[in-house]
């Protein structure tokens, strides 16, 4: 019989609270994603753990029961997982249609265990929110988990075959690991988008496999329940040094940082599985450092905590104006905090301890005793039409937007050329002739030969990245310091930090307000650092809730400073939906031509 562990619930309360900061606050909880990689190693102990207890119980054959394995994973995890598609997709379709396409695909990837790959091949970042917040994107771990679920089982049975002796089984176990963390460093391209081998299976098998391996010499039911004090001195010092550098990992370590993918995940995944070995021993005090009542809830019901946040946060991004002040988390978490209770009591519970095997019978037993009779059985009846219907919205649902990866890679790819060039780089650069600018862009002579000879500072956006190509060639001495993500809340910084490589521009071209709310004070200070050079704001064009309240203060705050001239993008691109991609937010070809036109014809004073 399996041992309950009160200290896995703690465990597992600090790995879903540190994937919600990192989702809540990335650039301040930078290493809140290694949230997962504790419960993937958790989850390599505990279920190997469980299948080799099933192996030594068949004393005369010696076998693992793998289709009992394979039942109570589906028993566990697909009923709250299809039901928060179902749930989710009304919303969806009444107040965020764009979500709309590609959620077949999205569905079918998550219960076929295949969405990391699926968002793969989308071209989807992790990292990157450039066509909006996706609330499914977090299912990766789930697919990651489950081809787990099906692999390993049919390895290890190979293994204690074959191999038999556990010490064995060990070392093979962490030798797949290092291959896989050492496959990780190889295809990792430092300063490129890390999203392949962040979703990858084989990339991430490490931490499952490395949590697998402990279970081979750190058997749950046969650990001593004696101990002498030297051994809990030194659990002591273990666990308040593994504490600690958890910590700082989970804070400082960088999702996208060249250490994360050249060992630094996989040293987190060495960290959690002693933590896990320090919790699991019965005589050991680490287990009631991580139980209390509160972990034991949290814990508890982690699952639907994981599930349910991004759908919130994903959706209060795009409805709400500062979806992270302190007065909208209070409801966004308590709200996930309800939608998981309700879900844990009406759906995970109950679906755990349905019997699978007699649904026929009670199908049967429904139709036999006219079980559509409304009085006896209506709100059964309503629920199921409902999710039908859900579904129907699901299946039918419209393709994936083909540009869709387009968008992601060329703006990723721009930044990261942007982030690599220098200001003498452009310099030395041959320019388009002036005609030829004039002719493309479709600007006065004046304006192309104006701007060939300005020195402008710009910082911006990921719509800035996407038009950075164009506006270097109308201005080729502008110097672009643009960021996917970026936020208004580190424009001052920013601004001063781009100085240093043009200290005295001839003007300052900003465009922000994609992301989020712009405040007041976050102007003043851009304009302190400005000092008295003409500054130049792209306003927003795009279909988000803080974006006509970004530009309502933009135009408030050209009338407080006389150098501040609010250039219109938003006017200019209304209706020009061929002008974007499919997210109608980044400009492409000639929408990408018209906004350089825009910023030439406004810096120059050349209006048309």
């Amino acid at each position: 019989m399996k041992r309950y562990v009160t200290g896995f619930n703690g465990l597992r309360t600090i790995g879903v609270l540190t994937v919600i900061l990192y989702h809540l606050w990335p650039n301040h909880v930078q290493g809140g994603f290694l949230g997962v990689v504790l419960f993937f190693v958790l989850s390599g102990y505990l279920v190997t753990d469980s299948l080799l207890r099933s192996f030594a119980s068949m004393k005369k054959n010696k076998k693992i029961n793998i289709w009992k394995f394979w039942g109570r994973r589906l028993k566990r995890l697909y009923p709250l997982l299809v039901a928060i598609f179902l749930l989710v997709t009304p919303y969806i379709i009444i107040f965020q249609p764009n979500l709309w396409a590609g959620l077949r695909s999205n569905f079918l990837s998550a219960v076929f265990s295949v969405q990391n790959w699926w968002q793969i091949s989308q071209g989807s970042s992790y990292f990157a929110d450039i066509a909006g917040a996706s609330p499914f994107k977090h299912i990766y771990y789930l697919s990651i988990e489950g081809q787990f679920f099906i692999l390993w089982p049919l390895l290890l049975i190979v293994l204690l075959k074959f191999v038999k002796k556990r010490g064995r089984i060990f070392v093979i176990a962490n030798v797949l690991a290092l291959i896989s963390a050492i496959w990780m460093a190889i295809l990792f391209v430092p300063g490129a988008d890390p999203t392949r081998v962040y979703y990858g299976t084989d990339t991430r098998f490490f931490s499952l496999m490395m949590g697998a391996s402990l279970a081979f010499i750190w058997p749950l039911n046969k650990l001593s329940h004696k101990v002498n004090k030297r051994a809990v001195k030194i659990a002591w010092q273990l666990t308040i040094g593994l504490s600690l550098l958890l910590l700082l990992a989970y804070i400082f370590m960088p999702a996208q940082g060249t250490f994360t993918y050249y060992g630094g995940m996989w040293l987190a995944s060495l960290a959690s599985v002693i933590m896990v070995a320090l919790v699991a021993h019965p005589s050991l005090p680490t287990n009631k450092l991580f139980s209390n009542p509160v972990f034991e809830y949290i814990g508890s019901r982690s699952y639907g905590i994981y599930l349910w946040q991004l759908p919130v946060f994903a959706f209060a991004e795009a409805k709400v104006l500062a979806p992270t002040a302190w007065y909208n988390l209070i409801w966004q978490l308590a709200l996930i905090l309800i939608l998981t209770e309700l879900s844990y009591r009406l759906i995970e519970l109950p679906t755990q301890r349905f019997d699978y095997s007699n649904i026929l019978g009670i199908l049967q037993n429904f139709v036999r005793e006219k079980g559509w009779k409304l009085k006896k059985n209506i709100l059964p009846m309503l629920i199921s039409g409902l999710a039908l219907i859900s579904l129907g919205f699901i299946i039918f649902s419209p393709p994936s937007p083909h540009d869709q990866r387009v968008i992601e890679e060329k703006i990723m790819a721009q930044q990261i050329a942007l982030q690599k060039k220098q200001l003498a780089e452009a310099n030395n650069k041959v320019p388009m002739s002036l005609k030829a600018v004039a002719e493309k862009y479709k600007v006065q002579p004046v304006v192309a030969e104006k701007a060939s000879q300005m020195n402008v500072l710009a910082l911006g956006d990921s719509v800035m990245v996407a038009a950075s190509t164009n506006l270097q060639e109308v201005f080729p001495h502008m110097y672009i310091d643009a960021a996917v993500g970026r936020q208004a809340e580190s424009l001052a910084t920013d601004l001063t930090n781009a100085k240093s490589k043009m200290p005295n521009p001839d003007a300052y071209l900003i465009g922000l307000g994609t992301n989020g709310t712009i405040k007041e004070d976050e102007i003043d200070a851009a304009m302190k650092v400005a000092g008295n050079k003409p500054v130049y704001w792209m306003n927003v064009h795009a279909d988000r809730v803080w974006a006509k309240p970004n530009n309502n203060l933009l135009t408030k705050m050209a009338k407080k400073y006389k150098n501040l001239k609010i250039i219109d993008w938003n006017k200019k691109a209304s209706g020009q939906s061929s002008w974007f991609y499919s997210d109608n937010i980044h400009p492409k070809g000639t929408g990408a031509e018209k906004y350089a036109a825009l910023v030439a014809n406004s810096l120059t004073n050349v209006e048309k």
